[in-house]
C-alpha cells in the first residue's frame, strides 16, 4: 500500500521586506527538519514581497531558503497571494497575448510565470504552481486575499465602491466570481508593483503614501471619506498601527463569515481548507454554517503592523507551519521558545533594552 505523502504547508514568507525570517540563516536552522520530514512543500501565498521591493531584490533574499527546499523536497507546490500578485498578473497577460497572437492559452489557473521561476529555483524539484485554489488529497488550499472585500475595513469598502462604479455596475453582485475579486485586488496591487520597481522606488512609494494622506486631510467633509482614505493610505503604507487580535482559537466573526463566503463562492466543496494571508494561525476552527473545517499557516514575518498588540504573541506569533499527510493536518510552531529580542537579534535588529525607572511611578485619576 502506498504511504501517504507528506506536505508541509507554509505562507506568508514576504521574502525582501526587511521582517522575513527564513532570510535570515538562523530562521533557515528552525525549518530545515521540517523540510526534511516532508516529501512536498506547498507555499500558500506571499512568498515573494512585491508591493514593497522591487523583484530583483525579492527573488534574491528568498535564493537560500529555496536553496534548502530544492535539497530536501520533491515537490514545490505554489499559489500566489496577493503580495506576489504581479506573477499573476503576468500570467493574465500572457493568455491575452496567445489569444492575438493565435497560439493555445494557457489554462486559466496555470500561472506559467510562476513556474519559470520556482523551477529555475528549484531545478531539481517538481514544480507545480496554480490559482487561486488548488487541492491535494482532498485538502483545498487558498490563500486568502480575497476575503478582504467581505471584511468591515475601510479602506476596502473604499476600494470595492470604486471599482464597481468604474465597470459601470450599480453594486457587486451577490456572488462575486475569481474575476470579480481579481478585478478587485489587482489593480492596486499592480501599481504598487510598479512603483516599487521604479529606480526610485522606496521613495515614489513615500510620495504616493503621502500623496493619498493628503487627500485624506483635504476631504474633511465628509469626515468619513477622509477616514477611508486615510485607512487606505495606511494600508498601502503596511502601517496600520497597534490593533487587538482576536483570540486564535476563535477569530472574529467577521473573519469567519468572510472565509467561509469565499468557500462558498470559489465553489470549495464542504471540508477542510488552508488558508494563509491573515497571519494568525488558526487550527482546525469551524466556519459559522459548519461547512468548513479551517486551518492557517500563520506567517514567517515579524509583522511591524501587528507587533505591537497585545495580544501579538498569543494569536500572531510568527513561525509556524502546517504539516498535512494524506487529509490529517496538524499546525506546529517551530519559533514558541523565542521572546522579541530573540526575534531582533535573528533578523540583525538591535535589541531594545529594558526602559529604565525614573523615580517612583505615579498614579494618574482616570475620570470615569
Amino acid at each position: 500500500m502506498d504511504m501517504a505523502v507528506r506536505r508541509l504547508i507554509i505562507s506568508d514568507l514576504h521574502f525582501g521586506s526587511g521582517d522575513a525570517l527564513l532570510a535570515a540563516p538562523a530562521g533557515l536552522e528552525r525549518i530545515e527538519p521540517e523540510l526534511a520530514w516532508a516529501d512536498e512543500l506547498v507555499i500558500n501565498g506571499d512568498l515573494f514581497e512585491l508591493v514593497f521591493t522591487s523583484l530583483p531584490d525579492a527573488v534574491v533574499a528568498a535564493r537560500p531558503f529555496l536553496a534548502l527546499a530544492n535539497r530536501h523536497v520533491r515537490r514545490v507546490h505554489y499559489l500566489p497571494g496577493n503580495h506576489d500578485h504581479h506573477l499573476v498578473s503576468l500570467a493574465g497577460d500572457e493568455r491575452r497575448f496567445a489569444e492575438v497572437l493565435g497560439r493555445p492559452a494557457p489554462a486559466l489557473f496555470e500561472v506559467a510565470p510562476a513556474e519559470r521561476l520556482l523551477r529555475s529555483l528549484c531545478p531539481d524539484a517538481d514544480v507545480v504552481c496554480a490559482y487561486p485554489v488548488c487541492e491535494l488529497d482532498g485538502l483545498r488550499i487558498t490563500h486568502g486575499h480575497y476575503i478582504a472585500p467581505h471584511v468591515g475595513g475601510s479602506e476596502w469598502r473604499l476600494m470595492d465602491r470604486l471599482a464597481w462604479r468604474l465597470t459601470g455596475e450599480v453594486a457587486r453582485p451577490d456572488r462575486l466570481t475569481v474575476a470579480d475579486y481579481e478585478g478587485l485586488i489587482a489593480p492596486l496591487y499592480e501599481l504598487m508593483y510598479e512603483i516599487a520597481n521604479l529606480p526610485s522606488g522606496k521613495r515614489a512609494q513615500q510620495q504616493f503614501e503621502r500623496w493619498l494622506s493628503g487627500i485624506a486631510a483635504i476631504a474633511r467633509a465628509p469626515q468619513r471619506a477622509s477616514r477611508q482614505l486615510t485607512g487606505l493610505a495606511q494600508a498601502i503604507a503596511g502601517r496600520a498601527g497597534s490593533r487587538e487580535l482576536a483570540p486564535t482559537e476563535a477569530p472574529a466573526d467577521e473573519v469567519l463569515q468572510a472565509m467561509q463566503v469565499v468557500c462558498h463562492n470559489l465553489e470549495i466543496a464542504p471540508g477542510t481548507v488552508l488558508f494563509g494571508h491573515t497571519h494568525l494561525p488558526l487550527d482546525g476552527v469551524s466556519t459559522p454554517d459548519g461547512a468548513y473545517r479551517l486551518y492557517n499557516s500563520g506567517s514567517w514575518v515579524w509583522d511591524r503592523r501587528l507587533r505591537e498588540a497585545a495580544s501579538y504573541r498569543d494569536c500572531a506569533w510568527p513561525g509556524t507551519v502546517l504539516r498535512a499527510t494524506g487529509g490529517d493536518v496538524e499546525l506546529r510552531s517551530l519559533l514558541a521558545d523565542c521572546d522579541e529580542n530573540d526575534l531582533r537579534t535573528l533578523l540583525g535588529v538591535p535589541v531594545e533594552p529594558p526602559p529604565r525607572r525614573r523615580g517612583r511611578p505615579q498614579l494618574v485619576a482616570v475620570k470615569r
